[in-house]
């Protein structure tokens, strides 16, 4: 079988998405699949390239005038052209595992089908986090909300706010339902299905909740009582609920690890003593051993944030809130993981208290037990069966469908071919 898939970015590029269509791409290749890869073209980078048997990546330079997922409609010129016509006919499946909803109708017109793999809430809510910045909890956003989205969490200024909020209001909430023409959907974890479809009910018929792969990653020991957190300064993210929470920390002689912060490494002192580093984008491997524990403070229900099955699998202990498939991952987890209220930052310093008071020895055997955890319930093997089960019943379906289509059609022929000889016939006769 053959898939063409549509990612705006691809790994290295993006974040959780990306890195989750690179694993199953390489485990669909294993299993014999023709993985074909459209997506946009940075500096330095090859226009074609093989990466591994069984898999083609085709860089396109695209215009990115907006800086999000409208700019897949300014270059939908891509779409129209020769070459992907060609890449159309060859592939037997579409696969959009972002937000390039485009590409469905031209799908359609080539009559194959689509699976639209949702790693955040995009049909259901404009900024895609479900979270409402008027009443800072879960919810879709209204336009105020989605204003507050741009200023406070994307940072832009008055201008592109505005320019941004029309786009929205203008264009964003019909582009965003054409994922719902997808012939089936993917969702990350049951917490995020039971989210969206409560939004959008008519999808769940042709609705899957498959867990996302697991990255390769070694146990780390940690060598250290340190402490993780690598949101960046996301205010949905938890940054400031976790900066009022270390002000509340009893142990003093800890140091705080945040990446994704500044271009270059700054340490500064908090208002107790406590040392926190802020980090530009780092490999994580590189710090892991500096940790014991990992704190995800998010405020949005994040669908299944890798950065917590990574965490775990590198031995952490992890307070993390309990929103979204975060308690769907850790369960039945009873001990090594803490999960609190979001946006309590009384709830996050009690919880590291808690954890900052064991001795490294315990807390690693406890990160042990906590990797047994997640290499058990995000079995490679069983996540791409699945997966394959679902391409091949797609397939099936529509197969069925357009033979149907051609056999009526076939049918139809043959009654008007016979009505036509009737006729003539019947003149003959006379």
């Amino acid at each position: 079988m053959r898939i063409l898939i549509f990612s705006e970015l691809f790994y290295p590029h993006g974040g959780g998405a990306e890195l989750a269509t690179w694993l199953y791409s390489k485990l669909l290749a294993e299993k014999g699949f023709e993985i074909t890869i459209v997506t946009k073209h940075f500096p330095g980078e090859p226009l074609i390239e093989s990466v591994s048997s069984g898999i083609r990546i085709y860089r396109l330079p695209m215009k990115m005038t907006f800086g999000s997922r409208y700019d897949t409609l300014v270059n939908v010129g891509v779409l129209l052209s020769n070459f992907m016509n060609r890449l159309f006919s060859e592939n037997d499946i579409v696969y959009i595992p972002a937000s390039w909803y485009s590409a469905i109708p031209m799908a359609k017109i080539h009559k194959k089908p689509v699976v639209v793999h949702l790693h955040n809430y995009s049909i259901a809510c404009p900024t895609s986090l479900m979270y409402d910045f008027t009443k800072q909890k879960v919810g879709s956003s209204s336009l105020k909300s989605f204003i507050l989205h741009e200023a406070i969490e994307r940072r832009r200024g008055i201008a592109s706010v505005v320019a941004s909020s029309l786009m929205n209001e203008l264009l964003g909430r019909y582009y965003n339902k054409w994922g719902t023409l997808a012939d089936a959907l993917i969702f990350v974890s049951n917490a995020q299905a039971n989210l969206v479809l409560s939004k959008v009910p008519q999808i769940k018929e042709k609705s899957r909740v498959i867990y996302n792969p697991i990255p390769n990653i070694p146990y780390i020991e940690a060598e250290s009582r340190g402490l993780g957190y690598f949101g960046g300064k996301s205010f949905v993210k938890g940054f400031y609920t976790l900066m009022r929470a270390l002000n509340s920390l009893i142990e003093r002689n800890v140091k705080v690890y945040m990446t994704m912060m500044s271009r270059k490494r700054v340490t500064v002192k908090v208002g107790n003593g406590i040392l926190v580093d802020f980090l530009p984008k780092v490999n994580l491997r590189s710090i892991m051993q500096k940790l014991s524990v990992v704190v995800i403070p998010s405020l949005c229900p994040e669908p299944s944030p890798y950065i917590l099955i990574e965490s775990m699998m590198y031995g952490k202990l992890v307070v993390a809130s309990n929103v979204g498939g975060i308690p769907e991952i850790v369960a039945p987890i009873n001990s090594g993981v803490k999960l609190v209220k979001p946006g309590e930052c009384g709830e996050i310093s009690e919880a590291l208290n808690s954890f900052l008071t064991l001795e490294l020895e315990e807390a690693n055997e406890i990160g042990i037990r906590l990797r047994k955890h997640i290499l058990r319930k995000f079995d490679k093997d069983e996540t791409i069966k699945y997966f394959i089960n679902n391409l091949d019943r797609i397939n099936r379906k529509l197969s069925l469908v357009f033979n149907i289509s051609l056999f009526c059609n076939n049918f139809l022929s043959y009654i008007c071919t016979v009505l036509r000889l009737s006729d003539s016939q019947h003149c003959a006769l006379k």
